[in-house]
């Protein structure tokens, strides 16, 4: 959709590829065609029920062992950080040995 003059056009290609257009005296008409004509020169295929086919894993014979992964920990930047039930001890002081 452009606007020139005063006046909306509507611009699309129809199915043939020929570039089509149509004025309006506003541009959420013009835009509103517009979309009507591309759906209809182009129109969107339907989507298709159980499509893919389902996945299974091909079944080996002998003994098979399980992989252990080690839990990664994720640190979260955007978090606040939580905060501690604990209450704020006094702070433990070294006692230094005597000088002999």
């Amino acid at each position: 959709m452009f606007e020139k003059q005063g006046k909306f056009y509507a611009d699309w290609r129809d199915r043939k590829g020929a570039r089509k257009r149509k004025s309006f005296t506003s541009a959420r008409a013009a835009l509103r065609f517009e979309e009507e004509q591309k759906e209809l020169a182009h129109p969107k295929p339907k989507a298709r029920a159980n499509q893919s086919p389902k996945f299974s894993a091909p079944k080996s014979k002998g003994k098979t062992r399980a992989i252990e992964t080690k839990p990664q920990s994720v640190k979260h930047s955007s978090r606040s950080p939580e905060k501690s039930s604990r209450t704020n001890s006094a702070r433990l002081t070294l006692l230094k040995p005597p000088h002999r």
